[in-house]
């Protein structure tokens, strides 16, 4: 089968597809068939170095949607047919999901949303548990004023979504040009560089962008939230700043599916592309300014 690997740290011609054993499935494990497979900050890093790989070669990519084909042993949630979304880290094992056949626990499983293409499905994993888990961070009584920063991006955007859908009304930091999506996605207000958010004006901050000046937004005692490790702001002010990190969750992941079913959640996907354009993917992500995700797919498209 074809996979999308790194033998080197490097730029993004680094990345080469290869051609490995098809994996079967275990005890507890469904294979699947890959239909897309994302690109996320993460998997830049790990091609960089950044978050060096155990093992090299490496095969890249966290979120995957797909059909299963067979299940191994003891797996009883999914079928063969199934459609089925998940994300897993390879930071451990320099597994990644971007090949034509993964094996999953069927525990990290999800059945993909019915009213989307099976393709954008894959947009959905990472992004939206990383924003669903930053936004539990804040505890299940938070009321208060909540700035997204990076409102436009992926983990940005559901992060928005998800927020409204709370009952908050979450204000957004992005670009000027970007303002009409933010708010469309379901910000009360949205500021940006030219326009910027007010000082102390906001109790809490989730950060999905790397800008760790906006801790100037934030109220004495108020909450930073950053979901990029390397851009984390000095505390100040007594404001709590943490660092978040994604936890993969197949019972979290079928509630967001459930989301986008039901039209509260939107997908948005840039730009489709072959195992073959890996390169080109990680450039355009790199290059930033991408609205909605990259994915990856096996199948020439």
């Amino acid at each position: 089968m074809k996979a999308v690997i790194i033998d080197r740290y490097g730029p993004p011609e680094v990345l080469a597809v290869a051609h490995l054993d098809e994996p079967r499935p275990g005890p507890g494990e469904i294979l699947v068939r890959v239909a897309a497979a994302a690109v996320n900050p993460v998997d830049l890093a790990v091609r960089r170095g950044d978050i060096p790989s155990p093992v090299l070669p490496a095969v890249v990519g966290w979120d995957v949607s797909g059909t299963v084909v067979e299940t191994g042993p003891g797996a009883t949630r999914f079928r063969a047919g199934d459609r089925v979304i998940a994300a897993r880290s390879p930071l451990g094992t320099g597994a990644g999901v971007s090949a034509e056949y993964v094996v999953l626990e069927e525990t990290l499983a999800a059945e993909a949303p019915g009213n989307v293409p099976l393709q954008e499905a894959a947009a959905l994993p990472l992004t939206a548990l990383t924003a669903e888990q930053a936004l539990d961070r804040l505890g299940p009584d938070f009321q208060g004023r909540l700035l997204v920063s990076g409102a436009a991006g992926a983990v940005g955007g559901h992060l928005v979504q998800l927020a409204a859908l709370r009952g908050l009304r979450p204000a957004g930091l992005a670009r000027t040009s970007d303002a009409p999506t933010v708010t469309a996605l379901g910000a009360a207000e949205v500021f940006s560089d030219t326009a910027p958010p007010p000082a102390g004006s906001f109790d809490a901050v989730i950060d999905a962008a790397g800008r760790p000046a906006t801790i100037a937004a934030l109220r004495d005692g108020g909450r930073f939230i950053s979901l990029t490790p390397f851009a984390v702001p000095e505390a100040e002010r007594s404001v709590d700043v943490e660092i978040y990190g994604v936890r993969t969750d197949g019972t979290m992941l079928d509630a967001l599916a459930r989301h986008v079913e039901a039209g509260k959640l939107t997908l948005r996907v840039a730009h489709v592309l072959s195992f073959e354009d890996a390169p080109r993917a990680h450039a355009l992500l790199e290059a930033g300014g991408t609205r909605g995700k990259i994915l990856l797919t096996p199948t020439v498209t």
